[in-house]
């Protein structure tokens, strides 16, 4: 697979998965504007929200208030917003469309619909009363677009980098988003296991559709720090924790490593962030500090990236040598460069 193909996939998943991320927070969002807030009020929460997607700076450059309206239209529609739904989407077509000949014509359609049917609500003027519809709108083309690639995509190198980028993305995002819920939200240590503080965290594991696991998981409806972290960083069961998106991207480097009959820097280091989590426990991050313990796992997460891109992106081929025994390889790749 050439390199910028592979590149394209990564960042394809990766886009499609952050616009998810960000419809969910909205909605944790909206939800919380109108629930009993913290003593902070309205204002902590939406900065919260902007802080976990890393958009406060970018915000605060372009709006003087933290208004409800604002917030919502700029994580939606505002182009000028690099991580905005409509930037996601854009940039996710661009990838998949830069590699068009490694997906299926059906996961081609499913973006292509889905940037135009949400591109048609830019032209409406944006009303706070149609954010749930909106939000149901970007899940159900998400799940579509998920869902296509599951069910059409041949389980080859290109599954992989797709597989790969997704979980990246979903990692960097809950370590994000417990870091922030814990040290933005609820600053006073006071307010551990007051009842907003089991708001709070009962949002949180909704943004990230993990209430009913951790009902399953812990057979309580009481949310409980320890049992939350330990969920969400180090369950393996749990399709959102950072231990099982670890896992999924070792496993699909492993894939790589299997196919194109090479070490790779990658691997490694995937396989030793994998095995960290699976030495801890949920007392020792605790006691470590949790937002120390996160900020190392997100330095091991960019030079996993590093080694990524330097292995995979930044040659002119992945393995050229494999794909040129295949008599397709030639056409496909004359025909790619035909349909740019």
């Amino acid at each position: 697979m050439l390199s910028r193909t592979a590149e394209n996939l990564f960042w394809f998943s990766r886009y499609i998965e952050r616009a998810d991320a960000t419809i969910r927070l909205l909605e944790v969002g909206y939800r919380m504007s109108v629930m009993p807030n913290t003593l902070q009020g309205y204002r902590n929460e939406w900065e919260a929200i902007l802080e976990s997607i890393g958009s406060k700076a970018e915000y605060i450059e372009k709006n003087q208030i933290f208004e409800r309206k604002k917030i919502e239209f700029f994580l939606l529609f505002d182009k000028r917003n690099h991580s905005s739904v409509i930037n996601c989407i854009t940039k996710a077509r661009e990838n998949i469309r830069l590699a068009r000949t490694a997906v299926t014509l059906e996961v081609w359609n499913a973006i292509n619909s889905s940037f135009h049917e949400f591109s048609e609500l830019i032209n409406a003027k944006y009303n706070p009363k149609n954010l749930l519809e909106i939000i149901d709108i970007v899940k159900r083309q998400v799940n579509t677009i998920r869902g296509t690639i599951l069910n059409t995509q041949l389980l080859n190198d290109g599954y992989d980098f797709l597989t790969i980028g997704t979980y990246f993305e979903r990692a960097d995002f809950t370590a994000r988003l417990i870091d922030v819920k814990y040290y933005i939200l609820l600053p006073s240590s006071e307010d551990v296991g007051s009842q907003n503080d089991q708001f709070q965290w009962g949002m949180l594991l909704r943004s990230i559709s993990s209430c009913r696991a951790y009902n399953w998981a812990y057979g309580t409806n009481e949310y409980s720090y320890t049992k939350i972290i330990d969920l969400l960083i180090l369950n393996t069961d749990c399709p959102r924790s950072l231990a099982f998106s670890v896992g999924k991207i070792s496993e699909h480097f492993h894939s790589l490593v299997n196919l194109y009959n090479h070490s790779s820097k990658a691997h490694n280091q995937a396989k030793d962030i994998s095995k960290k989590l699976k030495n801890k426990t949920a007392e020792a991050i605790t006691e470590y500090g949790l937002h120390e313990f996160l900020l190392n796992f997100l330095d091991d997460m960019n030079e996993l990236y590093d080694f990524l891109n330097q292995k995979y992106f930044r040659g002119i081929q992945c393995e050229l040598k494999y794909y040129i025994k295949q008599p397709i390889y030639i056409i496909r790749m004359c025909l790619g460069y035909l349909r740019l």
